[in-house]
């Protein structure tokens, strides 16, 4: 038999969607005629290709409507494949829907009886898992009352316990671990990883907490949109699902104002003209080393310009080609050496680019072929920027911009052929997905981490109980920030639970004093356990830790820079009672407090 417990081969699975309820019915027996309009295919898995071992634990991420469900539902035989071969080697349980079958008229007692009784559990047996059932819930009281008094809590309690009675060779989860409250949904988090501590237990495990599949699992697959986008160890598909929320939120930003831009073309009768959106953006959005210098971004039709971003203007008229303004970092028009220019900025936004909207006349006959980007720019040092652009009807990736250090330079760019159209993350359309874990508006980044032993040498492997100093060198880009920026540095044990935080509000940051500076951390006696831990760095503007943050960290300006996980450290030699446990405090004053005088007197009366 293969090592492999299961095996996607080029799976595919579609749906029909119909126009009407009778058409479904119709097609079940044969009688709905092709005729378009009756039903259109959604294509819910796409050739997914891959492996998963016996006893591995895998994470599936992505967001709703990615094909994780539709996986899951394969996997347990709920469904079968369009196409392509998918083998299974193991039996499985599945926990999609919880409490599947639990009747509202029974009893509790009576419903997980039944319940079991379905899994092939009964007689003494079942009555030994009923008790484990009734202790794990804590619903003595409620036992044996109709399921249909059950409070929501209450009938969720019930229902996740009586579905992880057994453990099963394959176990797969989807979104189970938010039943009850948040007491329960903390033993039922732990129940599921006794139930997979072990190397016999295989685990599928589907959850829109990223944070929560990280911690149960050392393998994570992202699907977006049918397609496996990544498949590796869980800290790097996290680091680089992190940023495609940014790059989601800039994709829909993007749509938005190309709706509105068409509508407003439209009412001025504007829509014979032709709309280009050409945008210039950081290489993995990371904040660029120097501000850069737009003199021209031309549109030209073989080599005739024709038109220009007006990159002196500060008012926006849709009715002819203009700059926009948010999100992106478009500074003020400045005049650059001898030439009017408008700054790229290097800081101010999560969204590390600038762009503009082209609108042209040209022959109804000419094609994208015949039209280039001309751009001339100038940065004091190298720069890692890309162009793209976008069209209703497609996209362009026009490819790096050449880099510019200390002089002027003119680069063109044809369009090409465009690619479709697609509201997937730009990571997902082109193949760039950034897993560096750098994120932030560039107000202020860090440019290098170091941890120090208790002998100040630097140091990977660090003793338990002894000092130790984490050094943190920065830039500030902001040219006028004045502020108490607030450091945070968050420990996290095998990269994945978060164990300690310090925080900082004491520190100013002044860009009048310099543009570059270090930040230290002292650590007396390094109180955490031994193990490996990964450390990540956010700093953030003043308050940023004192109020409510409804805004992901990736996309909120209010971040300076954060650094996931961006170096390791091990801890070793923590003493034996120390077992168990993330971290061993010293206590200040520690002391024997005599009992009072009268005490023998009050207890022998």
């Amino acid at each position: 038999m293969s090592d492999w417990l299961i095996e996607a081969r080029n799976v595919t699975k579609r749906y029909r969607l119909y126009a009407q309820p009778r058409y479904r019915f119709m097609d079940i027996f044969g009688l709905l005629r092709q005729n378009r309009g009756h039903y259109h295919e959604h294509v819910a898995l796409q050739d997914v290709n891959l492996c998963i071992a016996r006893g591995e634990k895998v994470g599936l991420i992505g967001r709703n409507g990615a094909g994780k469900s539709t996986f899951l539902r394969l996997i347990t035989g709920v469904i079968k494949p369009t196409s392509g071969e998918l083998i299974v080697n193991g039996a499985t349980m599945a926990l999609l829907q919880i409490g599947t079958g639990f009747h509202p008229e029974f009893t509790g007692r009576e419903n997980a009886l039944a319940y079991l009784a379905h899994l092939g559990i009964t007689g003494q047996q079942a009555r030994r898992k009923l008790a484990d059932i009734i202790e794990f819930t804590e619903l003595e009281e409620y036992i044996d009352q109709p399921f249909k008094t059950y409070s929501t809590g209450m009938g969720a309690r019930l229902m996740f316990a009586a579905s992880t009675a057994i453990a099963p060779e394959v176990l797969v989860l989807d979104e189970v671990l938010g039943v009850g409250d948040a007491y329960f949904a903390h033993k039922s988090f732990e129940r599921i990883q006794e139930m997979c501590s072990g190397d016999h237990t295989t685990v599928l495990f589907v959850s829109h907490d990223v944070y929560s599949v990280i911690r149960m699992c050392e393998r994570v697959i992202w699907l977006e949109r049918g397609r496996v986008v990544m498949d590796s160890d869980a800290q790097t598909v996290v680091k680089a699902y992190e940023d495609s929320i940014r790059e989601q939120e800039e994709n829909r930003l993007r749509l938005r104002q190309e709706a509105r831009l068409k509508e407003l073309t439209l009412a001025r009768a504007a829509s014979s003209r032709r709309r280009l959106t050409v945008e210039i953006g950081a290489a993995l959005n990371r904040p660029q080393p120097s501000v850069v210098y737009f003199h021209e971004i031309a549109l030209c039709h073989r080599g005739t310009v024709l038109t220009r971003l007006p990159l002196a203007s500060a008012s926006v008229n849709p009715a002819e080609s203009h700059l926009q303004f948010d999100p992106g970092c478009w500074g003020e028009p400045v005049p650059w050496k001898g030439r009017s220019t408008r700054r790229m900025n290097n800081y101010g936004s999560p969204f590390h680019k600038v762009s503009g909207v082209f609108l042209f006349d040209v022959p109804t006959d000419a094609a994208f072929d015949d039209l280039e980007v001309s751009i001339t720019y100038y940065s004091e040092q190298a720069c890692d920027l890309v162009v793209r652009a976008y069209h209703e009807t497609g996209a362009f990736e026009l490819g790096p911009l050449p880099p510019a250090a200390g002089t002027w330079a003119a680069h063109k760019v044809r369009l090409g052929s465009p690619l479709p159209v697609s509201a997937t993350p730009a990571a997902a359309m082109t193949s760039e997905i950034n897993v560096s874990g750098v994120h932030g508006s560039g107000a202020v980044v860090i440019t290098d981490v170091r941890m120090l032993d208790h002998q100040g040498r630097q140091a990977h492997i660090i003793q338990h109980g002894q000092p130790a100093t984490l050094q943190i060198h920065y830039e500030v880009h902001q040219p006028d920030l004045d502020e108490h920026v607030q450091v945070l540095v968050a420990f996290q044990r095998d990269g994945t639970t978060e164990v300690c935080r310090c925080l900082t509000r004491e520190l100013a940051f002044r860009a009048a004093d310099g543009l570059a500076g270090m930040v230290e951390l002292h650590v007396p006696a390094l109180p955490l356990t031994a193990g490996a831990y990964a450390i990540s760095i956010m700093m953030a503007k003043e308050g940023y830790y004192d109020r409510e943050q409804t805004r992901f960290f990736t996309i909120n300006p209010d971040v300076y820079c954060c650094v996931s996980r961006i170096i390791e450290v091990r801890v070793v030699d923590a003493p034996y009672f120390s077992r168990g446990t993330m971290m061993v405090l010293d206590g200040v004053g520690w002391r024997l407090v005599p009992a009072p005088a009268d005490a023998t007197l009050r207890a022998a009366g």
